[in-house]
């Protein structure tokens, strides 16, 4: 049997297990994405009952043996980011596509970190868009399946900034004309980790999405179609 103390987590998923406890998927800073069980948690004196809070940096504790953790501690360690409207939709969508993309125990440091810096980024309008493409470029650079984006070709020659493009997923950048060319300054900014313009990161929703329900292999995800409903 494994233990684990004062672990920088975040709470992806939970939901009720017999009369009280909760079934809660972690993201873990160390230990990649986790599930576990927490008894009681939803008791009104339990000392579990953070597990029951979104979008709020927690320290858990859990022992485990097999595939199933049982969670023993969670303290709260930061302010919970409120998420209310397309905000809240937004934090969603991230994680369903860290429940569905990213497989269990896969250590990924990166990700934790990147998941930490989208929540801000979501509370001000004029930065969900930026936000969002960020985390989703890291989601699928530690997956393994992001192309090249910044360079064309076998030839591999530099993306120009002031051209158009669209990303083959195998390929990656190819020349492009029309309203639905991706800025290459945008593509660059990307790439290289620069903060991204609102402008930018409208352009560049669509490849991400084609990207994304690339690796979903057809299985749609939940959150947009009930945002839109």
């Amino acid at each position: 049997m494994s233990r684990v103390d004062r672990e920088p987590v975040f709470v992806l998923h939970r939901r009720p297990f017999r009369e009280t406890s909760l079934i809660v998927e972690l993201l873990t800073a160390r230990h990649g994405r986790i599930v576990g069980v927490a008894r009681g948690a939803r008791g009104p004196r339990s000392s579990l009952r953070a597990f029951g809070e979104p979008f709020r940096p927690l320290e858990a504790g859990w022992t485990r043996r097999g595939e199933m953790a049982t969670l023993t501690g969670a303290e709260p360690i930061g302010q919970a980011v409120v998420l209310s409207g397309r905000a809240l939709w937004c934090g969603l969508y991230a994680n369903e596509l860290l429940l569905r993309l990213l497989p269990r125990d896969v250590e990924e440091p990166e990700l934790f970190l990147a998941y930490a810096d989208l929540l801000p980024g979501l509370r001000e309008a004029e930065r969900q868009g930026p936000a969002l493409r960020r985390f989703e470029w890291s989601l699928l650079s530690v997956l393994g399946v992001a192309p090249e984006i910044d360079v064309v070709g076998q030839a591999r020659i530099a993306v120009d900034p002031d051209a158009g493009y669209r990303i083959d997923p195998d390929r990656g950048p190819e020349p492009a004309r029309g309203r639905t060319a991706i800025p290459g300054h945008a593509l660059r900014a990307l790439a290289a980790g620069r903060t991204l313009t609102a402008a930018d990161a409208s352009a560049l929703r669509r490849p991400m999405r084609e990207l994304i329900e690339r690796q979903l292999d057809g299985r749609p995800l939940q959150t947009p179609k009930l945002y839109r409903e």
